[in-house]
C-alpha cells in the first residue's frame, strides 16, 4: 500500500488546483481521476473566464470573486487565456431596467466597463442584430480548459505532486470515525490498489455525492445539465452576452477557431449519460439567432452537454438551476459529521477553481499543523519559453505552427524541436485545424511528458487535435499510427482505439443533421465505414 499526506479524489480545475496548491506547501499529495484530465464539467463548458457580468445582479458575491479570479489567472496561466474582451448586449425583446440594473450593480462589485451605444456595439461586433439598442463592454475572457488543468497537474509534479488517470475511487478506507485512505481501481487495466493518507478531499464535482457516500456522509448536489453547440469558425470577437436575467442560449464564446453557443438549464439526475435532443439543439439556435442574425444556419461542428455541479442543501435544492447561486461550499466533515481527515468542496465555477483549492488547502494545512500560506495567486504556472528555443522552433517550423506549440506545451518545447531537429519529418502538420505537428503528436504518446496520453481523445485533450472542422476525420488516424510506431499500442490495440474514437466524435455528431457538415460526416462513413448516426438513439453526448 502507498502512503501520502493527501489523496484527492476528481482531476477537473478545482482537484488539479488542489494538487497544485498542496505543492506549493510542501504537502505530499496523490491526485485520482476515473477517467481523463477534466473529465467532468471542467471539460464540458464554455471554457469562458467570467468577469463577474453574469452575476453582478443576482449574485453580488460571487460576482466579486470572478472579478478578482479573473485578473489573478490572466496573471498566472497567461498561456491558457485568450483576453477576448466581453459585451452585454440589450436586445429589443428584454427588460429595459434589467440593463440599467446591471449598469450599477457591475460598479457596485468593480467590473470595469463602458456603455456604448448601438452604433460602437455593432463596430466592434458587425454580426450583432441591426435592433440591438446598446451595449456595455467586460473583461471577459476564454480559456482553454484542458491546457489550465493540465498546467496546473505539470507544474505540481514538478514540486513533487503525483495524478493518476482511469484510476476509480471504490471506496474510503475508514477507522474509528476517521478517513485511513482509498481504494482505487485502474478503469483501463482492472487491477486494484490502496493508499492511505491523512486526509481525504472531494473534488469530484458532479459525483461528489456519490463519493461522499462511499465515507458515510452526505452532500446535496444538485446536477443541472446545459447543452453547447460547437460553431465551425468564429462569428464574434469577443465574448457575448444577452444582458437580461440568465436564460437558455445566452453567452457566444469565441474559442480559437470555432465559437460556442450555450447554455440551457435541465435538471437530470446524475453527471453520466448526458444528451441533447434535436428540439433543444434548434431551440438555442433559434434564441442565438436573435443576437447573431444567420446563426440559425450555421455549420455545427461538435454538440456536448456538460453538468453543473450546484451545491444545494435544503431548501435550496427544490429551486431551478438558474436560481441557485454558483458560489462554493467547504464542508469539513469531521466538525460536521464526525468523520476526520474527510472533507468536500463543492459548487462554484471554472472561474473561481483557483480560490476553491485555496480554501480546501487552509483547510488541510490547519489539520496538518502546516503553517505555510497559499501563494497561487502570485506564482506563474510555468516560465515562459526561453528566447533560444522561440528562435529554433521558427526556425524548422512556420510561425503559426511554432506559436501554437509554445503555448500549449512551454519549455517543453525544447524536447520536441530536438527531436525535429533530428528527425525532419517530426516537423508534419498531423492537424491543420489545430496546428499540431508529429513531433508534438509523439511527446505525447511518449513517457517523458508528466501527462502521457493513454487515447486518441487523451491527445486531443492535451493538443486539441480533431477539434477542428474535420472533427478528427484525419488527424485521428494519424494520431492512431502514430501510437502504434511509437510502441504505445499494438495493431490490434491502435485498431481499438480508432474505433473508439470515430464512436467518441460520433456522439458529438448525433444530432447534426443538416448543413455542410452532413458532407463531413459522409466522408466520415466513407472513409471508414463509422455510421454517422451510430448514437442517433441515444444522443449521449461526452464532451468536446
Amino acid at each position: 500500500m502507498e502512503a501520502t499526506q493527501v489523496v484527492i479524489i476528481g482531476g477537473g480545475a478545482t482537484g488539479a488546483g488542489i494538487l497544485w496548491d498542496l505543492s506549493l506547501r510542501g504537502i505530499s499529495a496523490i491526485l485520482l481521476e476515473q477517467g481523463d484530465i477534466a473529465n467532468g464539467a471542467t471539460g464540458r463548458c464554455h471554457g469562458l473566464l467570467h468577469s463577474g457580468g453574469r452575476y453582478a445582479v443576482k449574485d453580488p458575491d460571487t460576482a466579486r470573486e470572478c472579478v478578482a479570479e479573473n485578473r489573478i489567472i490572466k496573471a498566472v496561466a497567461p498561456h491558457c487565456v485568450d483576453e477576448v474582451g466581453g459585451i452585454f448586449v440589450k436586445c429589443a425583446q428584454d427588460d429595459p431596467a434589467f440593463f440599467e440594473q446591471w449598469w450599477r450593480a457591475a460598479g457596485e462589485v468593480g467590473i470595469r466597463s463602458h456603455r456604448l451605444s448601438r452604433e460602437e456595439a455593432r463596430e466592434l461586433e458587425p454580426n450583432l442584430a441591426a435592433d440591438i439598442l446598446g451595449a456595455f463592454t467586460c473583461p471577459d475572457a476564454h480559456v482553454d480548459v484542458f491546457r489550465l488543468v493540465l498546467a496546473n497537474l505539470e507544474a505540481a509534479v514538478a514540486r513533487g505532486g503525483r495524478f493518476l488517470t482511469y484510476s476509480e475511487v471504490t471506496s474510503i478506507l475508514s477507522a474509528d470515525g476517521r478517513v485511513r485512505g482509498v481504494r482505487y481501481r485502474n478503469t483501463r487495466s482492472g487491477e486494484e490498489d490502496e493508499i492511505s493518507c491523512e486526509v481525504v478531499i472531494n473534488a469530484a464535482g458532479g459525483w461528489a455525492q456519490g463519493i461522499a457516500a462511499m465515507a458515510g456522509v452526505d452532500v446535496p448536489v444538485l446536477c443541472d445539465k446545459g447543452t453547447l453547440l460547437v460553431l465551425n469558425h468564429r462569428l464574434n470577437r469577443r465574448v457575448i452576452n444577452r444582458c437580461r436575467k440568465s436564460s437558455d442560449a445566452d453567452i457566444l464564446v469565441p474559442a480559437g477557431p470555432v465559437c460556442i453557443l450555450g447554455t440551457s438549464s435541465i435538471r437530470v439526475p446524475s453527471p453520466e449519460g448526458l444528451a441533447a435532443s434535436r428540439e433543444e439543439v434548434d431551440h438555442l439556435l433559434r434564441l442565438g439567432d436573435e443576437l447573431i442574425p444567420g446563426l440559425v444556419n450555421a455549420r455545427i461542428l461538435r454538440i456536448f452537454c456538460g453538468v453543473r455541479p450546484l451545491y444545494a442543501p435544503m431548501p435550496v435544492e427544490v429551486a431551478r438551476g438558474r436560481e441557485i447561486s454558483r458560489g462554493f461550499a467547504l464542508l469539513d466533515h469531521g466538525t460536521r459529521d464526525g468523520v476526520s481527515g474527510f472533507i468536500s468542496i463543492v459548487g462554484g465555477k471554472l472561474t473561481t477553481y483557483r480560490l476553491m483549492a485555496a480554501a480546501a488547502c487552509d483547510c488541510v494545512a490547519a489539520k496538518l499543523g502546516v503553517d505555510v500560506e497559499c501563494t497561487t495567486d502570485k506564482t506563474p504556472l510555468r516560465p515562459a519559453v526561453d528566447r533560444t528555443t522561440h528562435h529554433r522552433a521558427i526556425h524548422v517550423l512556420p510561425h503559426p505552427v511554432a506559436e501554437m506549440m509554445e503555448r500549449r506545451l512551454g519549455p517543453e518545447t525544447d524536447q520536441v524541436i530536438q527531436a525535429i531537429e533530428t528527425r525532419p519529418d517530426l516537423a508534419e502538420v498531423v492537424c491543420e485545424c489545430e496546428l499540431v505537428t508529429r513531433g508534438e503528436l509523439e511527446y505525447v504518446l511518449g513517457g517523458a511528458t508528466p501527462a502521457p496520453a493513454c487515447t486518441i481523445a487523451d491527445v486531443g485533450r492535451r493538443t486539441r487535435l480533431g477539434f477542428g472542422p474535420c472533427q478528427g476525420t484525419f488527424c485521428g488516424y494519424k494520431a492512431m499510427l502514430a501510437g502504434f510506431q511509437t510502441h504505445r499500442w499494438t495493431a490490434s490495440e491502435a485498431a481499438t482505439e480508432f474505433s473508439a474514437y470515430l464512436h467518441e466524435r460520433a456522439k458529438g455528431q448525433a444530432f447534426i443533421h443538416q448543413g455542410k457538415q452532413v458532407e463531413q460526416l459522409d466522408l466520415n462513413y466513407d472513409l471508414y465505414g463509422a455510421d454517422r448516426m451510430l448514437c442517433a438513439d441515444s444522443g449521449k453526448q461526452d464532451g468536446i
